[in-house]
């Protein structure tokens, strides 16, 4: 159902939207984010054609959203900042908080990799013959080889698999970007021989793990989550939170490892950090290395030392930026 821009800026707000969907944005965020402005303007009976830096923060402020949240809301505002002012509309954003950065993530040792993917063979081969019980552990391996989301490993179709070349493209990423991502030879092979399995059992022929239930669909990535928890006990990886804002160990946090495991193999390669960040935020599919930098945190003591020479080596070379779930 479409909706309909009421407040004092809703031709501003529909031909900002309008601009960003021509070129190719995906417009679905700022899109909700300025229907629930627009109620709240219309709630406040504002009728000025100006827009003080002080309603966007009364706005962000009675919303029960983290800080780490509020930061993403007014880094998005800010580009409908920009374009009321491109139209001679006097607009102000208010400045970030400095400190909004939450999220820490769990970093997965070697120790427990290991565990964690002999633990899931095993399981595997001990039920009875299932699509999640071979799908999974070559997810898992995925997620940890190539630092992929979550969702996008799920939803992988054979035809985005160059098993010749070893090459995974993603076509439907995080804000639209199409990216490939160059896979290890180990990787590669165990893949063939998932192919191979597959075509034999004509099974997983459009997508690479098919959902059991919804035929000609992937799986769904709520299903993963349940398995990989259940891997997590079986493998005894334990956890005790030394952070309020640590969420544990979880899928994301594979994505997390595979970034510090690459900063700290650049850094033994004698690469500069300032090298490899850019590849690797083109890897990710980042916008920059700004967003690769916050992947950063994490608390687990068995990088610390490789943590700290990592934020040696940063210094002030990022600006302050705000972290979502990328």
């Amino acid at each position: 159902m479409n909706y309909s821009y009421t407040s004092v800026f809703s031709s501003e707000m529909i031909g900002y939207i309008t601009l960003l969907s021509d070129s190719g944005r995906d417009v679905t965020k700022i899109r909700n984010h300025l229907r629930r402005f627009d109620q709240y303007l219309i709630e406040r009976c504002w009728g000025e054609k100006v827009l003080p830096a002080q309603i966007i923060s009364e706005w962000l402020n009675a919303q029960k959203i983290r800080a780490s949240t509020k930061a993403l809301y007014m880094t998005r505002f800010s580009g409908f900042v920009k374009y009321l002012r491109s139209l001679e509309i006097s607009a102000d954003c208010p400045e970030p908080p400095k400190d909004y950065s939450e999220y820490v993530a769990y970093i997965f040792s070697d120790e427990e990799m290991m565990h964690m993917f002999s633990f899931a063979d095993n399981y595997a081969s001990s039920q009875r013959f299932t699509r999640g019980t071979f799908m999974f552990p070559i997810i898992l391996r995925i997620l940890y080889g190539c630092g992929l989301r979550v969702g996008e490993a799920c939803s992988l179709q054979w035809k985005d698999i160059d098993l010749e070349d070893g090459v995974i493209t993603i076509r439907h990423a995080k804000n639209l970007k199409q990216r490939f991502v160059p896979m290890s030879n180990s990787l590669t092979m165990i893949l063939n021989d998932y192919h191979t399995m597959t075509q034999r059992e004509k099974i997983c022929e459009d997508y690479l793990f098919e959902s059991r239930v919804n035929h000609g669909d992937h799986v769904r990535v709520n299903s993963f989550y349940d398995w990989f928890s259940l891997i997590l006990q079986k493998a005894g990886v334990e956890y005790s939170k030394k952070d309020p804002n640590e969420r544990g160990p979880c899928p994301h946090c594979l994505r997390h490892t595979f970034v510090m495991m690459s900063f700290i193999q650049s850094e033994n390669d004698g690469r500069r950090f300032e090298d490899t960040a850019p590849f690797l935020a083109a890897y990710l599919g980042h916008d920059g290395p700004k967003h690769t930098e916050a992947y950063l945190s994490s608390n687990h003591s068995l990088y610390k030392r490789s943590h700290q020479r990592i934020n040696t080596v940063i210094g002030d070379l990022f600006p302050e930026v705000c972290f979502d779930e990328d």
